[in-house]
């Protein structure tokens, strides 16, 4: 992309995991310069000398540096630049205000209260430069009671009713699977927001301040649950795969070790065409399911007829055959061989490519989205590769401190050494840089700095 519509805007990342570093990615993807922070003292890329064979890194090698190998990290981070700075030291907090002054935007999904306590918060920020967008998002926005409850993807889920909406009416709660999607939700929404306030700068010349709450970004999904309360005075109560107004609707099991298909049937004519699919025509005239409202009705007795239908043919057969009829079908594929080979995926070059010096070379997904040059007018053949996008490996630890401190701010080989040695800045994590990291050592220097 030559011109991609965020080039020139330089935003500072402060965040952890998948919430806050997506709204970095999205914001990289679109041509911004992301200046990805973390501690020495709190890195948030796994343990730092994990076990022999453990999952998460290449060939489950954790290697001799595991902090650039994670693979959750290295799948998050893409596009950045990597800088490391002790914001509870005078020095880094000094190095980090000098980055603030040149760039456009600061966000950071921290719980309530972190920026301020290290000095940095949203009134600090913007007097350092009037124009900057800053966008906080902890779980619960930075106002109310809640403001202060720490939160992953799981406890946002639970807050704002969809863990109760999720999974199985014959299980209870605790045989809901591991979700993480308000993460997604927050990151998506917080880079609209940016973007937005990207653009009311352009015309105004003004800054913002931003306050989103990811719990509150993710509750507009299950709009219809809530109206649905409203007028029915009752819950909606879980339905697993099923759809109140679709049948068939669900996965079925196909020929093959655990092979299975989607399928979604939406009207009268869509099961008439299904049945013909499935080679008896008579199910169209059946009592039953001549209606929408049987089929729902008696959706127990028509999925036994589909699963010994799907029983006997592949997932792909399946599939095929069904959206052959405009019927929407799908193989369910594992997040491995099954989608990195998908042809489709493959034509569109979704995976592409990435060589990271320390991870090594793999296929890693891509930006989600794709800037063309031509107009719908002059669209490229099915067969032509749409234009490359942006992906550059993610930064190892502190892998870009001496492009950030000596070529953007001017710091001399003698200060960014002086910095190493007070383990301000670095590319190897300090001895129990775990989660309470930089608490730990805040606490260590005021203690030092009384004595």
């Amino acid at each position: 992309m030559k011109n991609p519509p965020l080039r020139g805007i330089r935003a500072l990342e402060l965040a952890e995991y998948w919430g806050g570093r997506l709204c970095g990615v999205m914001l990289g993807d679109m041509g911004g310069d992301i200046l990805m922070w973390v501690a020495l003292q709190r890195i948030a890329r796994g343990p730092i000398r994990p076990a022999p064979n453990t999952p998460g890194y290449p060939d489950y090698d954790p290697g001799e540096r595991p902090w650039n190998r994670q693979a959750n990290f290295n799948a998050t981070n893409r596009n950045k630049l990597g800088l490391t700075l002790d914001l509870t030291s005078e020095q880094g907090v000094n190095a980090f205000k000098e980055l603030v002054a040149i760039s456009d935007v600061v966000f950071t999904n921290y719980a309530f209260g972190v920026m301020d306590r290290l000095g940095i918060g949203q009134d600090v920020l913007r007097a350092i430069k009037p124009d900057l967008v800053v966008l906080f998002t902890p779980g619960y926005g930075n106002t109310g009671p809640y403001r202060g409850h720490r939160s992953m993807g799981m406890a946002i889920d639970a807050m704002t009713g969809h863990s109760a909406l999720r999974g199985y009416p014959d299980l209870d709660l605790s045989h809901n699977s591991l979700v993480h999607h308000p993460d997604a939700v927050g990151a998506a929404t917080a880079a609209f927001a940016i973007c937005a306030a990207l653009h009311y700068r352009a015309r105004t010349g003004k800054g913002q301040f931003i306050d989103l709450s990811q719990a509150e970004a993710f509750m507009p999904h299950m709009g219809e649950t809530f109206l649905e309360n409203q007028m029915s005075g009752k819950s909606r109560e879980r339905r697993g795969n099923s759809h109140p107004q679709m049948a068939p609707h669900g996965c079925y099991r196909c020929l093959g070790e655990d092979a299975w298909v989607a399928i979604a049937v939406r009207n009268d004519d869509e099961w008439q065409r299904f049945c013909d699919v499935v080679g008896q025509p008579n199910l169209a005239t059946d009592a039953r399911f001549t209606s929408l409202d049987g089929r729902v009705a008696n959706r127990a007795a028509l999925d036994d007829i589909v699963r010994e239908w799907t029983a006997r043919s592949t997932r792909q057969d399946i599939a095929t055959q069904l959206q052959a009829q405009s019927i929407p079908a799908a193989p369910v594929l594992d997040c491995g061989p099954d989608t990195y080979d998908d042809p489709h995926l493959q034509a569109r070059q979704y995976f592409q490519l990435v060589t990271h010096a320390d991870a090594g070379t793999f296929p890693m997904s891509g930006p989600v989205w794709s800037t063309l040059s031509h107009t719908s007018a002059d669209l490229a053949p099915e067969d032509t590769p749409r234009l490359p996008d942006l992906h550059n490996p993610a930064p190892g630890l502190g892998e870009h401190n001496e492009y950030l401190l000596r070529d953007m701010l001017g710091y001399s080989d003698d200060m960014l050494h002086d910095l190493e040695r007070a383990k301000v800045i670095g590319t190897v994590p300090l001895e129990g840089a775990d989660m309470g990291g930089v608490r730990r050592f805040a606490r260590e220097r005021r203690n030092t700095a009384a004595s």
